[in-house]
């Protein structure tokens, strides 16, 4: 039996979105508008693992054919930072400000940066660029989008090339012929729930993938410009007027969404386009409170109350520090000392190396590009990644940690990015890396040290434009993966007589734990959680 594939965090329909969305009419009449159509991309920067903004990592011909059977696909109404200027240049650099000034969204440069490198077409940066950009409208547009074909079995998808260059020196039928896994999928099927009872009935189809919908960032909700009154409206809407419900949301995102405070997460070179100093790092607000109370169902007195309607859980990844022990302070414990527990999920994260969320906030001033935990030197100290407070955390709620597949969270340098290193032996490491600080934490008791085998699984961030760890940078590759981490699993219970790997007896033993990994944990977390409407 062929080994199933779950993705905690990924994009399966956002680059044929994004390329769609603006001209909808003309795609619906050469039947292209599905989040089946392929969006051809750059194939070269595929071969060589580059950062995925020309070529596709996860798109639904990519999971079909790679066996994910579990998608968590995440909305995610495209932040307007992406595509505008910077409000204002804090350089003194003559180049930095060169950069900065050629590529204000007033001149073309800008657009020329969206439209070549991440394949976007101009209509639509034009859109996400002007004052009619909205983020709550579009949120709706997606939804609407990713439900298209939910149920049906397509014969066979399309495939899109864009401009008459392309056109000529990508042909579709040659390319299709010669990589037909990276670009056809047949009599294939995504089905998104609606109950529990749905859900479980499609996880049991093998020929078919389970789409749970997410959402990446409460800035969706339009909280750039709604009153705290409209935004409660709108998680009422979500609840009551979608047709499919809402698993969980990652409450922050890159930018300022004016609930939250969002951690570090742009490189030092990144800066000069891209400025996220507004509220980041901070803490919850009281409008943030609120929303994040209703959203998870509960009143102010932290109490289940149904007219707030079902959960929405709440990923903390790209919440600072700072909001993360906000969050855990004031409602995840306080709700689990009174029998409530609310999960956390933290979906596509790397590990930190550090112990508590005070050290993260502490060396806030630390994190420029490359910075390590001082204790092995091994692992990206930024406090976007998660400490071992915060996974005692995910322990005593039930909670799920997905492993990103970006290198630079999961701790690779420029030192050591064309080392060896950068490949499985990371991946593992950043494994390896929460398991031992799990399994010295006094705070837990052993069952609950052994439950963190069950409790973390796949989070690739995949569609996210991430530099994926080499030799995996699709969801083709996960296959590989899960082989290669098998062996370096194997090799390490052969190797040591350590308490965390002693349940290990056998390969057979490590390959049962790379399946959990790969598939069965993330199935039984959303069987366990997800939300009856």
């Amino acid at each position: 039996m062929a080994r199933k594939f779950s993705d905690l965090h990924c994009h399966n329909h956002m680059r044929a979105h994004f390329h769609m969305q603006q001209k909808r009419k003309k795609f619906e009449r050469k039947g292209e508008f599905t989040p089946w159509t392929v969006i051809a991309s750059n194939r070269k920067g595929y071969l060589k693992g580059k950062m995925g903004a020309a070529y596709s990592q996860a798109d639904l011909v990519k999971a079909w054919n790679g066996n994910v059977r579990l998608t968590f696909n995440s909305l995610y109404p495209l932040e307007r930072q992406f595509v505008r200027g910077l409000d204002k240049l804090n350089t003194t650099d003559l180049l930095h400000i060169l950069i900065g000034t050629t590529t204000s969204h007033h001149l073309p440069l800008r657009d020329l940066i969206q439209v070549f490198y991440m394949r976007i077409p101009k209509v639509a940066v034009d859109h996400f660029q002007s004052i009619d950009y909205d983020y709550w409208e579009s949120l709706q547009h997606e939804k609407d989008f990713v439900l298209i074909d939910s149920g049906v079995t397509i014969k066979k998808n399309e495939i899109h090339t864009s401009g008459v260059i392309r056109r000529i020196f990508e042909n579709e039928f040659k390319r299709s012929k010669a990589f037909k896994k990276e670009l056809i999928a047949e009599r294939a099927r995504y089905f998104i729930p609606k109950t529990r009872d749905e859900l479980i009935k499609s996880l049991k189809d093998d020929k078919e993938i389970t789409m749970i919908l997410t959402i990446e960032g409460a800035h969706s909700l339009g909280s750039d410009r709604a009153t705290v009154a409209e935004l409660s409206r709108r998680v009422k809407y979500l609840k009551e007027e979608w047709e499919a419900p809402v698993f969980f949301i990652t409450f922050a995102h890159h930018f300022n969404n004016r609930l939250c405070g969002h951690a570090h997460s742009i490189p030092d070179k990144g800066k000069i386009l891209l400025n996220q100093s507004r509220n980041l790092n901070k803490g919850f607000n009281e409008k943030g409170r609120r929303i994040a109370r209703e959203l998870l169902g509960l009143n102010k007195n932290l109490e289940r109350d149904p007219k707030f309607g079902y959960r929405i859980l709440l990923d903390v990844k790209h919440m600072s520090a700072q909001s993360r022990k906000d969050y855990y302070e004031e409602i995840v414990l306080p709700c689990l000392m009174n029998g409530d527990q609310i999960p956390v999920i933290a979906s596509h994260c790397g590990y930190s190396g550090i112990e508590k969320l005070q050290d993260l906030i502490n060396n806030y001033d630390l994190e420029k590009d490359d910075y390590t935990d001082p204790k092995t030197n091994k692992f990206n100290a930024w406090n976007i990644n998660v400490c071992d407070e915060d996974i005692e955390v995910i322990l005593k709620t039930g909670g799920i940690f997905g492993l990103s597949f970006d290198q630079r969270i999961l701790g690779i340098t420029k030192k050591d990015k064309d080392s060896p290193r950068n490949g499985i032996q990371l991946l593992w490491e950043n494994i390896e890396g929460i398991v031992k600080g799990v399994y010295s934490n006094k705070n837990l008791s052993e069952d609950q040290k052994f439950q963190i085998w069950k409790s973390m699984t796949i989070g690739t961030d995949f569609e996210g434009l991430i530099d994926p760890t080499d030799f995996y940078p699709t969801a083709l590759e996960f296959e590989i993966f899960a082989n290669n981490l098998v062996f370096e699993i194997d090799q390490a219970r052969k190797k040591s007589n350590t308490k965390y790997l002693e349940h290990l007896q056998s390969r057979e033993d490590c390959e049962k734990l790379v399946d959990d990994f790969c598939f069965n944990n993330a199935e039984a977390f959303a069987v366990r959680n997800f939300p009856i409407p």
